[in-house]
């Protein structure tokens, strides 16, 4: 019996030995950066942050927004009228043609154009930059 209590002891004391040298050398909990000239600490397992300002660390706090709220006043801010009927019509059209887009709501297909119709734009930009280029130095030699 007294035999298992030792095992069990040294096991006990490797676990403990193990699971502090981990913590301390590969998963530290705090990192600590500098950004312009000002000193930040981050708790890696929780996200927290603080700052260090007047010889302490104070919280960051983070702040949640209504962005669609805000997205409507700066609508209403930039003289932009709202293009809801026209826009709900339009998505039912482009689903009565692409009936794959059903399966979307409203906020994911508008989403999707965006992120599609974007990314064309800038791949046709930068290859139509890149093709006259091309053509510059083909045609300079």
């Amino acid at each position: 019996m007294n035999r298992e209590k030792i095992y069990f002891a040294i096991g006990l004391g490797a676990g403990i030995l193990l699971t502090g040298l981990f913590l301390l050398y590969f998963a530290p909990r705090y990192e600590t950066t500098q950004v312009d000239k000002t000193l930040i600490k981050q708790d890696r397992w929780s996200g927290d942050s603080w700052q260090y300002v007047g010889n302490k660390w104070q919280k960051i706090v983070d702040v949640q927004r209504d962005w669609k709220k805000i997205d409507q006043a700066l609508l209403n801010a930039l003289h932009i009228q709202s293009p809801g009927i026209e826009r709900n019509e339009a998505l039912a059209i482009l689903r009565l043609k692409a009936p794959d887009l059903e399966v979307l709501t409203d906020d994911e297909l508008l989403e999707r154009i965006k992120y599609v119709y974007s990314k064309e734009i800038m791949v046709t930009l930068y290859l139509r930059s890149f093709m006259e280029a091309e053509k510059r130095k083909n045609g300079g030699e």
